[in-house]
């Protein structure tokens, strides 16, 4: 059996600032970041002193079941790729007025 797998899912957790703001927009702000990186899951996450907290911080799941029942690391994704993602939170409109903001 192969063990090494891609993650394909993220966890995002707000800056402390923009919490509310992210909470009110969850639905919409998740499916913004499914349409702008297709093959990929996102779920907000509740605010935690992780990273910077003035910035969204992107947190890979990296454990997945295998066949046998245990369970495997998936390969790490690349930090250009976690930065791209931090980035496309960044410009995320919280309002709804751009028309890419899904």
């Amino acid at each position: 059996m192969a063990t090494e797998r891609e993650v394909l899912e993220f966890i995002i957790v707000p800056p402390f600032e923009q919490r509310a703001a992210v909470t009110a927009a969850k639905e919409r702000f998740e499916n913004y970041l499914a349409n702008r990186f297709p093959g990929y899951s996102f779920r907000v996450g509740p605010f935690t002193p992780v990273g910077d907290e003035d910035e969204f911080s992107v947190l890979p799941l990296m454990n997945f079941p295998g066949d046998d029942g245990k369970s495997y690391m998936c390969t790490p994704p690349k930090r250009w790729f976690l930065q791209e993602i931090a980035d496309a939170c960044q410009q995320f409109d919280w309002k709804g007025l751009r028309n890419f903001a899904a």
